[in-house]
């Protein structure tokens, strides 16, 4: 019966489009283009000849077809033409000046034919589908949707993910059906001509989904079906995008037309979207999920789980009676499922503890629902909450019954075993019995049969069992508690990845879909009532006779009323006109009043009063400057537009300001409007405004921040050129000095002193980016300090001795007074406090150029005699700070003008450090200058003194011993890096490789047998912490030893440190690194069953190569002198092919660059007969003699070949 029914009505609904189709004529029908928007105000860029073309064309003729297409293309009233495509076409008209007349056809594909046969000039409402036409060119989208799934209310949850065997219907010409068919292979697809009669097959059972744009769907869905289908996405569908159509080869107009819809603003489309109800569409999985790839992986091996649920808990968890799972928790499962993909298995069970010992032992994944408790918080993991609900005390409906907690000492009080309120009870009322149950339900069934006087139960639970079960014997007392019944789902603490699912499923559940949710499960329901499963039938028939008896009832009311209801007719029709106009006025949120001729208020709306804070009577037939509701100035001014307004019978409409008698301006737009009695004279104002003080306090925010934003620019641009100085110094003396060195090495000279230049240089370098380091950690907060026990005496004396060579160059006294009450041990950060010193002492001796610098110490113990009272006061005979100099000297890159001396040099940074950090150590740094006599720095610290320990004194070695040969890989993509590192490692006598990214080095690593792994933490195509796990990885699985890994970065920052350690190194170098701290932290390194003692000699072979080199170069490693030969032999083998083959394309400057390539690595074995082959390629590729040229790439191809030979005995030998 149900599908004849089902039938029937979708054949009614199928004729009644079909009608709607027969009433369009078989010929062309002419239409009225009726837009609701409007382009005047928008200018359009054209070149002169394309107005001329419009000029010269009139009229655009715009095509549509049958049937409708709602809200896009709707026809009413038989010739009128409306809707979203309609409104952008009288934009079109209104904007480029030119009149369009709008044709119709009987079908899509009708209209798409004129539009090639030039009948048509554009067509609306086009798509992909129709874009996939050779013929057609598409303008730029002027509206574009997603693609929304319609489903009956109640089948989503049924439907298979990719939509498997199940009937999916279209649009005939929504999208190119390959599209849809590889999105949803398994998909049965059915076509209708219209939207609306697919969504009508899914809401009549003839199709299980309708797939469409989301704004037809939506409008539709609203108007017809609200109640009876789900609107949601699935991955896997595009965006569609809606243009107008036009002809190929009519390029000018897809221009025009292009250049008018850009002018278009954002908020004129929305206008338009929100007109035809698809500004606001709310459709759930609008927006698909992003999970990670753990989190995908996890979903691929876990399609279904098995949720945990509690039957006691109605009607949040309930069976019925067909014992399916329903209440709160089973649809937000469903909408989890319809999010994630996942399917749930239900496990029912009568009690918390139950359903956590199931999660523990991993019969279930999750438990439906569940409120976290800190006694739970060490076995499950609690997602955020989908149900937030009071917890209410729960006494027997009776005089004399408990009200409050308050009430309930001495008694008995029944909760849930693991309850959130156990804890707050017990501390607040420690009087109160407290008996736990296992169920709420169990402790409410204790108060009814009065073995306790109160239960403890969330509203909405309480209240259910009330209504089904103990009406009229319990009672809903007051809300308990400072904190809610918050119900989420539970997992086990392990299933992090189950949980994030979880938890980001929830997030994308709109507020307003889980309020709704829940909002139909809040009333006073009663859910398993077989009674109406019974009495079904009977009961509907009660329900229709005594539908019936009220309609006989109504009708006869209806008949006695009209006969004395003639004259209430006229008296309520006037009633209701005054009722209309008084919400109409007294509604509006903003405040209109009337003044009559005089000026005097004649009637007003309650926001008019509200907003002026006055009752009506007050203000009731008075002028504006009868009362003091705003100041005397504009009360004069308000009534002298008044009179204005009226004298001249005209509106006045401004923004305006006036002060509220409170003092607070505001800022309005006021509007005032004269108005006329019948015989057409003026009878006063109509008058309002609307309180724009928060759009003009936006405004003026805007203006601060683009003056900070320029602000912000202004220093930017300082501050780079000020570093761009700042580094150009200390950098033109490193490159000048290596210059130097560089030529003078050529003539055979060792210039050290050059070297140390360029290195001092370079250290100085380095300092002025710690000191940029230091001020970026200032300004974000992240600068530290690091106290330690430390002696003040030798930090103060360490300093004064590093400067005592500078002073004496410079010929000044450097004074130190040292307070002998000063010499004790302190909690103190050294090197900050050394910063300190050198920054201020530095600064003395560099603007002091007769006289003497004096560094001052002076201590006072403490009140406890525990701190210590340090003042340390640094002062010279230099030349003195002006006072508008001292004012900027604390700003970053702040210097003073040296007053015309010459510049000194530096970075400005030193002085703000040294007093940040002072501040850091709740001191303070003050500076005195007077101009020409010199400067005095006071430090004021209070520090804690310490005990003295025994200090033991340990020799410091300029270079760690290095015990043995160790085999390192270096990786740097960075070759003078690279190059540089091998370099130090092999001074220090250890073997190294080199590798230019992480992918080659982890090819070398798993071909050599290193000791240690030095690797560059950012490089391309893999860096160094992708590396570092690749390694790990494969040590791990192979049982290998591990091997060292150390990272080495120009991040100094301790947090990248951290990140090494995280990813698996052993440890983190910064750069540059010294040979001092390279070979410290290589001495700590457990050498390898490969490595040898340093200074052991490896046999020495006699022959045409020399391998002293690679002997003195590995430090006497065999494996690393074979990998070298190896390595040797095979880009000899590479030259070789290479040489033949520039040999035979006559590439003479390819031939030079490989001869001097092959000359270097003979240097390196001493293959004299090599080198000299190579040297004479070189100089025969350099002349124009090709028989020279053919005699020398011969010569050197065959000393190759006897290389090769060569290198393949020595590693044959077993000495090596």
């Amino acid at each position: 019966m149900k599908t004849l029914l089902r039938h029937y009505l979708l054949a009614v609904l199928l004729l009644g489009q079909l009608g709607v189709v027969s009433t369009v004529q078989a010929e062309v029908q002419s239409l009225n283009l009726f837009g609701r928007s409007n382009g005047e105000n928008y200018a359009v860029v054209l070149d002169e000849t394309d107005w001329r073309w419009l000029r010269n064309k009139g009229s655009l003729r715009l095509g549509v077809s049958a049937p409708d297409y709602a809200p896009f293309d709707m026809i009413t009233g038989g010739q009128d033409y409306e809707g979203i495509t309609a409104d952008y076409a009288e934009l079109l008209a209104t904007m480029l000046h030119v009149k369009i007349e709008v044709r119709r056809y009987d079908s899509r594909a009708e209209v798409i034919q004129a539009l090639r046969l030039g009948e048509l000039d554009l067509v609306g409402t086009a798509n992909s589908f129709d874009g996939a036409d050779p013929e057609v060119a598409l303008t730029n989208a002027y509206a574009q949707a997603p693609s929304a799934l319609v489903t009956r209310t109640g089948a989503e949850q049924m439907l298979a993910p990719d939509l498997s065997d199940n009937r999916l219907a279209l649009l005939d010409h929504y999208q190119p059906t390959d599209a849809v068919s590889t999105a949803y292979p398994k998909a049965q697809l059915q076509f209708y001509p219209s939207a609306q009669g697919a969504i009508g097959a899914v809401v009549f059972g003839q199709a299980d989904a309708y797939l469409g744009d989301a704004i037809s769907t939506h409008y539709l869905v609203n108007k017809h079906f609200i109640n009876d289908v789900h609107l949601t996405t699935l991955p896997g569908v595009y965006t569609t995008h809606f243009s107008f159509a036009t002809n190929q080869g009519n390029r000018r107009l897809l221009h025009i037309l292009n250049a008018a819809l850009a002018v278009i603003p954002i908020t004129d489309r929305m206008t338009i979207l929100r007109r035809w109800s698809a500004g606001d569409m709310s459709i759930s999985g609008l927006h698909p999920l992003h999970f990670t790839a753990a989190e995908q992986r996890w979903l691929e091996k876990h399609p279904r789980l098995t949720v945990a649920v509690n039957d006691s808990l109605a009607p949040i968890s309930f069976f019925d009676e067909q014992g399916a799972f329903r209440g709160i928790s089973a649809e937000v499962l469903a909408k989890v499922s319809q999010r994630t993909g996942l399917k749930f298995d239900v496990l029912r069970g009568n009690s918390m503890d139950t359903l956590i010992e199931q999660i523990r032992v991993g019969n279930a994944d999750l438990m439906a629902a569940f409120t976290p408790s800190t006694e739970r918080e060490s076995q499950l993991r609690f997602t955020r909450p989908y149900l937030t609900n009071p917890f209410v005390l729960v006494t027997r409906d009776e005089s004399g019954s408990p009200e409050r907690l308050e009430d309930m000492v001495g008694k008995k009080l029944a909760l849930r075993h693991g309850n959130a309120l156990h804890d707050f009870i017990s501390q607040k009322f420690p009087g109160i019995e407290l008996i736990e149950t296992t169920a709420s339900a169990d402790a409410m069934a204790l108060v009814a049969d009065g073995q306790a006087d109160g239960a403890i139960n969330s509203l909405i639970n309480g209240r259910y069992l009330i209504v089904r079960k103990y009406r009229d014997r319990l009672r809903l007392a007051n809300v308990v508690g400072l904190i809610s019944a918050q119900t989420g789902f539970a997992t086990d603490r392990g299933a992090l990845e189950l949980y994030s699912i979880l938890d980001k499923a929830l997030q994308s559940i709109p507020p307003e879909e889980m309020d709704e949710l829940a909002g139909r499960w809040h009333h006073d329901v009663v859910v398993d009532n077989g009674g109406w499963l019974h009495n079904r039938t009977a009961v509907i028939q009660g329900f229709v006779l005594s539908a019936l008896l009220l309609m006989v009832a109504v009708i006869w009311i209806i008949y006695l009323r009209r006969l004395v209801s003639t004259r209430e007719k006229a008296e309520l029709a006037l009633n209701d006109q005054m009722e209309f106009m008084r919400v109409l006025i007294d509604g509006t949120p903003h405040p209109i009043y009337v003044r009559d001729r005089q000026g005097r208020l004649v009637s007003c709306n309650t926001a008019y009063l509200e907003v002026l804070g006055v009752p009506r009577e007050a203000v009731m037939g008075q002028k504006i400057t009868d009362s003091i509701l705003i100041g005397n100035s504009d009360a004069q001014t308000f009534q002298a537009e008044y009179i204005k307004v009226m004298e001249d019978g005209t509106r006045w409409i401004q923004d305006r300001t006036y002060t509220h008698k409170d003092g607070v301006v505001h800022t309005v737009y006021h509007w005032m409007l004269p108005y006329h009695t019948s015989d057409g004279v003026v009878a006063g104002i109509i008058a309002g405004w609307i309180d724009i003080s928060d759009r003009q306090r936006l405004l003026d925010q805007l203006q601060n921040a683009k003056k900070s934003a320029d602000d912000a620019n202004r220093a930017k641009t300082t501050f780079l050129a000020t570093m761009s100085h700042e580094i150009r110094t200390p950098m033109n003396a490193v490159i000048g000095m290596l210059e130097l060195a560089m030529k003078k090495a050529d003539q055979g000279v060792m210039d050290r002193f050059a070297i140390e230049v360029a290195s001092g240089a370079a250290r100085g370098l380095l300092d002025l980016i710690g000191d940029i380091l230091d001020i970026a950690r200032i300004e974000s907060g992240r600068l530290s300090l690091t106290p330690e026990r430390a002696s003040l005496r030798e930090l103060v004396e360490s300093v004064v001795r590093m400067f005592e060579g500078v002073a004496r160059q410079k010929g000044l006294r450097l004074l130190l007074d040292f307070d002998l009450k000063a010499s004790r041990d302190v909690l103190i950060d050294p090197l900050r406090f050394k910063q300190i010193l050198s920054n201020l002492l530095s600064n003395a001796i560099k603007f002091t150029d007769v006289g003497e610098v004096r560094l001052s110490v002076q201590a006072a113990p403490g009140v406890c005699g525990e701190r210590l009272a340090l003042h340390v006061q640094v002062k010279d005979t230099g030349i003195g700070i002006s006072t508008p100099d001292q004012e900027r000297l604390f700003n970053p890159f702040g210097q003073a003008s040296n007053n015309h001396q010459p510049s000194r040099g530096g970075s400005g940074l030193g002085l703000v450090i040294s007093r940040t950090l002072c501040e850091m150590m709740q001191g303070q740094l003050l500076l005195t200058s007077v101009l020409g006599k010199g400067t005095q720095i006071d430090i004021c610290l209070d520090l804690l003194i310490l005990k003295p320990v025994p200090v033991a004194e340990f020799p410091v070695a300029e270079l760690a011993v290095q015990a043995w040969v160790l085999n390192i890989l270096v990786i740097d993509d960075y070759p003078a890096n690279r190059l540089l590192l091998s370099q130090q490692l092999s001074f220090l006598g250890h073997g190294v490789s080199d590798a230019e990214d992480g992918a080659h080095g982890l090819r070398a690593w798993r071909n050599g047998n290193f000791d240690v792994v030095i690797t560059d933490c950012n490089m391309p195509v893999m860096n160094g912490y992708e590396l570092t796990r690749a390694i790990r990885d494969e040590e791990k699985a192979s049982g290998a030893e591990p091997c060292m890994i150390l990272g080495f970065t120009a991040n100094a920052q301790p947090e990248e440190k951290d990140r090494c350690l995280a990813e698996g190194m052993d440890d983190c170098l910064f750069k540059p690194i010294s040979l001092k701290d390279l070979s410290a932290r290589l001495a700590l390194v457990q050498p390898g069953a490969n490595s040898v003692p340093l200074g052991m000699k490896m046999p020495e072979r006699e022959g045409d190569i020399d391998l002293s080199s690679l002997q003195q170069l590995t430090r006497g490693d065999r494996s690393a002198i074979q990998n070298l030969l190896g390595d040797l032999a095979n880009s000899n083998e590479e030259d070789m092919l290479r040489l033949i083959k520039l040999f035979g394309e006559h590439d003479l400057s390819g031939l030079s660059d490989l001869a001097h390539r092959v000359k270097g690595g003979a240097r390196i074995i001493k293959a004299r007969s090599l080198i000299r082959c190579c040297e004479q390629l070189e100089a025969a590729s350099m002349g124009p003699d090709s028989a020279l040229l053919t005699e020398a790439v011969d010569d050197l191809q065959q000393e190759m070949e006897r290389l090769a030979q060569t290198l393949e005995q020595h590693m044959l030998d077993p000495a090596l």
